[in-house]
């Protein structure tokens, strides 16, 4: 009996033996892992993700990294596998700070890496939470986006503009390669703001341009700002846009419509077709789409129109339709009131969708892209009532609405199967279906807009509320 417990006990610790024999590496002795960072201190900030990125090798084999910061709670470890082994791993990982730490703390980011071996090696990375991470601002005075220099007035082209950046700038650069324009300005004591003014001769030759203005700050890891100008050098208007805004106005934050594109050009002379909403409707003209200047079509002291960004408005006496004419070289301009005939789309606001056509009544509304709820497909713009327009009650022309966009956006106003239909073209033309033009993309910021259908004017005004 007792040779029996004997054996018993020696089996089990040979089991016992055999097993703390397999918890040892059955690899080689090896040298030890490397790790190289890519930078020594990583800049981050609460709420922003930061990444912490090294090359990890090993002349026999990872067997795992881990990651820490204790005081915010990060502990990962990655774990490699052997077959086959991994002898190179390139780390990437994300980590967001939390929002409740404070910009002027400082951590060191633990890396230790083991191989299979069962070799460590450990490493540091410092990281700081005061990273300054906004591009240098560039605020552009003159020209603006799509500016017109008419080259029979003057072939100078004044360039202004401010740079803003917490950090300083650091130099700011204004290049054309088309008119061998660049000039680099590198700025000593790294000023927070800068003004940039310099006027620059154009050739007498028409063409469009391309400006881009380059900012670079002073921060750490330096942060770049961008932006491009298109300018358009002519000897006659390409367009000229109504304007029925206050001056002063920015005239980018709308989507489509606002200033309104001509209806008719024959040569100089353009035609709108207009419609004012009120009594006393003040009205400008102007050279270019995106702002007052420089060409800004009102009345001068003698009642004369003239291109003065200081001009008064014309002035449309009683609410309705208007023919306008109008032509920017020889300053002449011609009002008059007219009566529409055109198709009324009334009682959209109650459609209804039938098979048989005699009991369908008629809805409008939208299938596109960037516009929340709206796709291409008729049903989704019958079912989703939201996105109905209803008959203005103070004009039968007008189809009104509110939508939400969400980007980039494209529309054609539809009822089901696509009768009747609109289609939103360039310039914010809205012809009546089939049209010979595709749908254009408009871009606009995310928000609520006022919607207006003028199925008179065939134009859509799509409004920042």
């Amino acid at each position: 009996m007792k040779k029996n417990v004997f054996l018993f006990f020696l089996a089990l610790f040979a089991v016992l033996f055999t097993g703390c024999q397999n918890d040892e590496s059955d690899f080689p002795s090896s040298d030890d892992p490397t790790i190289v960072v890519a930078t020594e201190e990583i800049y981050g900030a609460p709420t922003r993700k930061f990444e912490i990125k090294a090359a990890l090798a090993d002349d026999l084999g990872l067997k795992s990294v881990q990651i820490q910061i204790p005081e915010l709670s990060l502990d990962k470890v990655i774990t490699f596998g052997t077959d086959p082994l991994v002898t190179n791993y390139d780390l990437s990982y994300f980590f967001e700070v939390p929002a409740d730490r404070g910009t002027s703390e400082v951590f060191k980011i633990k890396l230790i890496t083991t191989d299979v071996s069962g070799n460590v090696v450990n490493d540091e990375i410092n990281l700081r939470l005061d990273g300054e991470f906004s591009v240098p601002s560039i605020t552009m005075n003159t020209p603006k986006e799509g500016a017109v220099i008419l080259l029979s007035t003057s072939n100078e082209m004044p360039v202004n503009f401010v740079v803003n950046d917490d950090s300083g700038i650091d130099y700011i650069e204004v290049k054309c390669e088309a008119l061998g324009i660049l000039d680099l300005i590198q700025l000593t004591d790294s000023p927070q703001s800068y003004t940039f003014n310099k006027t620059y001769t154009l050739p007498v030759t028409a063409a469009n341009y391309v400006l881009t203005i380059t900012a670079r700050d002073k921060f750490a890891i330096p942060n770049t700002g961008s932006l491009s100008i298109n300018v358009v050098a002519t000897n006659e208007y390409p367009a000229i846009y109504l304007c029925d805004q206050p001056k002063g106005t920015n005239l980018t934050t709308d989507a489509v419509g606002v200033p309104m594109y001509f209806h008719e050009k024959n040569g100089q002379d353009f035609e709108f077709n207009y419609y004012a909403d009120s009594d006393n409707k003040e009205i400008y003209f102007l050279g270019q789409e995106s702002d007052f200047a420089p060409h800004c079509f009102g009345l001068n002291a003698s009642g004369n129109l003239a291109d003065d960004v200081t001009s008064s408005p014309i002035v449309l006496p009683t609410k309705g339709y208007y023919i306008i004419k109008v032509n920017p070289n020889t300053l002449l301009y011609s009002v008059e009131k007219y009566t529409p005939t055109s198709k009324v789309w009334a009682d959209v606001a109650n459609g209804l969708w039938h098979d048989d056509e005699a009991l369908r009544k008629p809805f409008v509304s939208v299938c596109g892209g960037g516009i929340k709820d709206a796709n291409w497909d008729t049903w989704n713009a019958w079912v989703m009532t939201g996105l109905h327009l209803a008959n203005n009650p103070n004009n039968p022309y007008q189809l009104v609405g509110e939508y939400t966009l969400t980007g980039t956006m494209e529309a054609t106003f539809t009822g089901q199967w696509w009768s009747p239909s609109w289609r939103l073209i360039q310039n914010g033309v809205c012809t009546m279906s089939p049209g010979e033009n595709g749908n254009a993309k408009y871009p606009a910021a995310a928000g609520v807009y006022k919607v207006v259908l003028d199925t008179e004017l065939e134009r859509v005004f799509i409004s920042k509320k």
